[in-house]
């Protein structure tokens, strides 16, 4: 089950965007049992992903879950009617509620999908929140294409006690047919605790050669990543993106 809650936020100070998004996973914490957020520390993985955006001068935090069982702990919470308002208590920040909206998708419409829909050979990619990976203990603050869908592939295999999405093999084949045709990336810095992670934000658009299956892959894994994030940190507000299928430009 894959699930989205968006809310639309109103802060009582000017002083508010995308660096708050840790302090808003301290949020989310409160909201849910105890038992739950240490089960998640100690699995060391989490299947969940939350950002903040800000569209039209609005504000929305948006907190996707892809499990059931974190769909039962996380957005269910969220959504009782008492969770109106909340305060980041580190920056004395309160913040109204005014919206929420939720939407869904079943794991097996994405399948469904693969196999039953043509891709186009043209992926665009929008990076929402500051995106980076890590490798050999550096960040990594461009898009390299092997580490995006290796990190894809990765989050949706924890994520699913039936597949393993992850073959390297498969990852190789995957990254050797792609291209990067076009791009409007800049870099940004994420706050994370008195550090500054490198990253960047933009759009991307992707250029996928080899077989249909080779392209629909593709597709089904950045379907996937709009709910689990890329890239590090996603629990704290990094590696949103939003991915839209395009005709061939």
């Amino acid at each position: 089950m894959l699930a989205e809650l968006k809310m639309k936020l109103k802060p009582d100070c000017s002083e508010f965007g995308y660096y708050q998004s840790s302090n808003l996973q301290g949020v989310l914490m409160e909201q849910i049992e105890s038992d739950y957020a240490d089960q998640m520390h100690q699995q060391g993985w989490k299947p969940y992903s939350q950002f903040l955006y800000c569209m039209n001068n609005e504000f929305w935090w948006t907190v996707h879950t892809w499990t059931k069982e974190a769909y039962d702990k996380i957005l269910l919470p969220l959504q009782d009617s008492r969770f109106d308002s909340f305060q980041i208590k580190k920056r004395g920040i309160r913040v109204s509620i005014l919206q929420k909206e939720e939407t869904m998708l079943a794991k097996k419409a994405l399948m469904e999908e693969f196999y039953s829909q043509e891709c186009s050979r043209y992926l665009s990619v929008e990076f929402l929140s500051p995106t980076a990976f890590k490798q050999n203990g550096r960040y990594v603050n461009y898009p390299d294409l092997r580490l995006i869908f290796q990190s894809l592939m990765n989050k949706y295999s924890a994520g699913s006690s039936e597949l393993n999405m992850f073959d390297e093999e498969t990852l190789e084949q995957l990254v050797s047919n792609m291209s990067v045709s076009r791009y409007r990336l800049h870099s940004v810095s994420f706050p994370l605790e008195g550090v500054w992670i490198p990253a960047f934000i933009g759009t991307m658009t992707i250029r996928v050669n080899g077989t249909k299956t080779m392209a629909n892959y593709a597709r089904l894994l950045l379907r996937f990543g709009q709910y689990s994030g890329v890239g590090i940190k996603t629990g704290m507000g990094m590696g949103a993106v939003k991915w839209i299928e395009k005709e061939k430009i």
